[in-house]
């Protein structure tokens, strides 16, 4: 079992900052509040719920339960700041063997390997917990994120005709991606 509390992981990104990976917990309130906010509309268009909402992120932390959400954040050292959200959603019932996985970075942290870093740290808290997939929907303009995912072991499993819509209204198509969290080649010696 995980002990949620005194969770830390270290890495360093390719440009050499050092980051810390950590759950999300209350005092992180104003932080992830102002990753959000300071976050261009360009950014954040394509999540699936509406960050910029001081209610919603409050509530994500008035409501914190790591049975259900496993809130992972990383924090830049040398500022202390939350510079990236990551976060594995367990199903229920039938599909409670399955995570979802969802990633937000700030802009000035993409293409430092981040992402690829909280994805890798997800998979190791999937495997963890239990869980036997997980899953991540994926908008099928973003090849570089498909292109991650699937060097990291996901497989294309199925297209969503326009199954993500925007505020402004303009559907998009999801790839959705899945793997099983060991995969055979890790289960055998």
């Amino acid at each position: 079992m995980i002990n949620y509390v005194a969770y830390r992981k270290f890495a360093t990104l390719k440009n050499g900052k050092r980051v810390m990976f950590r759950f999300l917990n209350e005092q992180d309130r104003e932080a992830l509040v102002l990753m959000f906010q300071e976050a261009p509309e360009e950014d954040i268009r394509f999540l699936k719920q509406d960050v910029k909402d001081q209610k919603l992120v409050n509530a994500w932390v008035d409501n914190l339960n790591y049975r259900k959400v496993l809130p992972l954040v990383a924090v830049d050292l040398e500022t202390n700041r939350i510079i990236a959200d990551a976060t594995l959603h367990r199903g229920k019932h039938a599909a409670k063997h399955i995570g979802e996985i969802r990633i937000f970075a700030g802009r000035g942290f993409r293409n430092l390997g981040l992402g690829s870093l909280m994805l890798e740290e997800l998979l190791n808290l999937a495997l963890q917990e239990n869980l036997m997939w997980v899953k991540a929907e994926i908008l099928a303009d973003h090849k570089k994120v498909i292109k991650a995912f699937r060097a990291k072991g996901f497989e294309h499993k199925c297209l969503l005709d326009d199954y993500f819509v925007r505020k402004d209204g303009v559907t998009h198509d999801v790839v959705l991606m899945m793997r099983p969290v060991v995969k055979r080649d890790e289960a055998e010696f």
